[in-house]
């Protein structure tokens, strides 16, 4: 016979949205009733009511939910020797699927307590939404009708209710922490693991994060970090986060450069920000610092100079989009952006050497690296594939005879130069030959941006073990090493910049732009630009370099995107708080501030005070604000100022769907009763974010 429901209740999530249902049960008043009564178990279900033909709008939503359940006395850093103390997850619960968890009273406790996490996975929508139902029993054969439950709660937390907890002491001084999401990502939901570790700090910390960029990251760099600095500020000037002090910022991916800008728009427009709050910690998970051109094949160039990715994509494939003729990441990297830099006590790059095929390590890692140090990458018995190693390619002066195959297959395979890479040895290992260094980095497995992509729609899951029992998680910390100016190679000009240095003729400029155009396929021209903005970053300033190594999808691990699926990522994020959160900065190494004014960068300086400009950018971000989503993305003018990318058409594709489910689920019902969708605008969501 079906059990009566304890606990039942429907609800639906928008992109970037959860649901947190904390359930007590206290159905024994003391030991000796529990003898005396057999334990019951309670049941929870988690169904995913979205119409079973919505699976196959995948990219459209997708319609998907990540649910999770775990007992109170879990602990991520304990082991969990019993089975039903362990915690369960479904990181995929397509639409007409049913996730089923036991909430187990095997042994005796004043009262039980179980936590469950349900998920929005939708990507490129704010509109749409996916219901569910959630429903409690005293068996997983559950029936129509609910019967009331003595000593039996659920309570229920929205976004806004999570990410407002817990309180911080407003009496004592605050350090506001900053999170910052990445390209088609989110904070609310992609950072909350992140969020809740550092609020687990024993520190007084406040962390937030600015929701308003979510569907909108393909509109470039500056519109992203112009208006996390908007929130930034509002935030210090609210009432209730007056006693801020302190202010640390971590992006993850896009995030990273979204928060260099920040920091650069809020000197520039706000001279007082940073002398009123004093900068502590800037860190980046598996960020393009400088660009992700040069890694990737030249199909995924061209796409990102066509402007595929919209703003974003050219501006990280270095287009030349900014005043000057030159790269927005270059002039990020100068000026105004390198003194508020110098000013932060801790700067940290976490790094993926492996699996990570969207942002690769040298692009992560700001490319000077100990590469030489690298060499126990592959550990012990680990075999590299032979399409792994660097390819070898003929130097820019000389001319071969290709055939068509050949032609065809470079195009869809990355282009590197292998003897490149001894340019970018640190001095720590200069004793080194070069020869020694290419073998070294011929064991590092070349990434994929293929094998990144299947791994984002199939990551590969953790397993039990490795959730329940902390022993078996390996040490994915494989390099932590302070680098300064002092560690980087003397810079060496290449032949070829040399040679364009030359008066040419008419005949001699037709074959120079033809070896022009093959170098930016080969991506030699990136390669000058990346070694720029990178030796820029070094300039007057220690950065510390940690590279991980992690199993697939390594770059949404290493931010723990969702709690369990991405368990992988776990030991990052215990290393990024233990060494930044809840420190005695008595003990801590101080900033390079003391020779700012005299050793500043000031390349390109003038040229990113333009572009930092409030007003410009309040009139350029309301220009694409008004732009149409729906059409715009075919529209590549002006350096693709209106090219917001194909998330426009994703966009687009699916609202139809959503209003054809509409129109299936209120068939027969009148026009009055019709759900309105109504959007959340970013004002208003900052305000209720207060």
């Amino acid at each position: 016979m079906p059990a009566p429901v304890l606990y039942r209740s429907t609800h639906r999530v928008k992109v970037g949205q959860s649901f947190r249902f904390v359930i007590d049960y206290s159905p024994f008043e003391s030991p000796e009733h529990y003898a005396s009564k057999p334990p019951q178990s309670l049941w929870v279900r988690i169904r995913n009511t979205e119409p079973i033909p919505m699976r196959a709008a995948y990219l459209a939503g997708p319609y998907v939910l990540y649910v999770d359940c775990r007992p109170e006395e879990y602990n991520v850093h304990e082991k969990s020797f019993v089975t039903a103390d362990q915690p369960v997850f479904d990181s995929q619960l397509l639409p007409g699927k049913a996730f089923y968890a036991e909430l187990s009273c095997h042994t005796y406790r004043p009262k039980y307590r179980w936590t469950v996490d349900v998920v929005s996975q939708i990507l490129f929508n704010n509109s749409i939404a996916t219901n569910f139902d959630v429903c409690i029993a005293t068996d997983k054969d559950m029936s129509h009708y609910s019967v009331p439950a003595p000593h039996f709660a659920v309570s229920v937390y929205d976004t806004l209710d999570l990410w407002n907890l817990p309180v911080p002491d407003t009496t004592k001084p605050l350090h506001l922490v900053i999170l910052t999401h990445g390209l088609h990502s989110n904070v609310s939901a992609d950072m909350m693991f992140l969020k809740e570790q550092i609020d687990s700090s024993q520190e007084n910390v406040v962390v937030k994060g600015f929701f308003g960029n979510v569907c909108k990251t393909e509109k470039g760099i500056k519109y992203l970090g112009s208006r996390v600095a908007e929130y930034v500020v509002g935030l210090v000037r609210n009432e209730t986060f007056s006693s801020v002090d302190k202010i640390s910022f971590v992006g993850h991916s896009l995030g990273g450069l979204v928060q260099t800008f920040a920091i650069a728009y809020l000197q520039s427009n706000y001279p007082w920000f940073f002398e009123k709050i004093r900068p502590v910690n800037f860190v980046t998970l598996a960020s393009p610092m400088l660009g992700v051109i040069h890694e990737n094949p030249t199909y995924v160039k061209l796409a990102l100079s066509a402007g595929v990715v919209g703003r974003t994509g050219q501006e990280l494939g270095l287009q030349l989009t900014e005043v000057g003729k030159k790269p927005l990441l270059l002039l990020l990297a100068s000026g105004i952006t390198h003194k508020v830099l110098k000013r932060f006590m801790r700067r940290t790059v976490y790094a993926n050497v492996v699996n990570d095929g969207i942002v690769p390590l040298r692009t992560s890692a700001l490319l000077y690296l100990d590469y030489h140090g690298l060499s126990s990458l592959v550990g012990p018995g680990e075999k590299v594939a032979e399409d792994a190693k660097i390819p070898v390619d003929l130097p820019n002066n000389e001319d071969s005879q290709t055939s068509p195959l050949s032609s065809m297959l470079s195009f869809f395979m990355p282009q590197k130069q292998r003897d490149r890479y001894s340019r970018y040895q640190t001095n720590s290992s200069s004793t080194e030959s070069g020869n020694s260094i290419e073998r070294t980095l011929e064991e590092i497995p070349k990434p994929s941006m293929i094998e990144s992509a299947t791994s984002l729609i199939l990551p590969p899951l953790p397993s039990t073990k490795y959730i329940t029992d902390p022993d078996s998680r390996e040490n994915v910390i494989l390099h932590d090493k302070v680098y300064s100016e002092d560690d980087l190679p003397n810079l060496k000009e290449d032949g070829t910049k040399q040679q364009d240095q030359k008066k040419k003729g008419v005949i001699q400029m037709i074959s120079d732009k033809r070896n022009e155009f093959r170098q930016l396929i080969e991506g030699n021209v990136s390669e000058h630009y990346e070694e720029e903005i990178a030796r820029e970053y070094h300039k007057s300033m220690s950065w510390r370099k940690v590279l991980v190594k992690l199993k697939p999808d390594a770059h949404n691990n290493i931010v723990v995107r969702r709690r369990f699926a991405n368990a992988y990522g776990w030991p990052v994020i215990e290393h990024l708080v233990e060494n930044h959160f809840g420190l005695d900065e008595d003990t801590e190494p101080q900033t390079d501030e003391t020779t700012m004014d005299e050793e500043s960068s000031e390349t390109d300086g003038t040229e990113l005070t333009k572009i930092l400009s409030r007003d410009v950018l309040e009139r350029e971000n309301e220009q694409l604000d008004m732009e149409p989503d729906d059409s715009t993305w075919i529209d590549s003018k002006v350096n693709g100022g209106g090219f917001v990318g194909p998330a426009g058409l994703l966009s687009e594709v699916s609202d139809m769907m959503y209003r054809f489910k509409e129109q299936v689920s209120n068939y027969g019902t009148s026009y009055s009763e019709e759900p309105v969708a109504v959007k959340e605008s970013p004002t208003r969501l900052m305000g209720e974010f207060f």
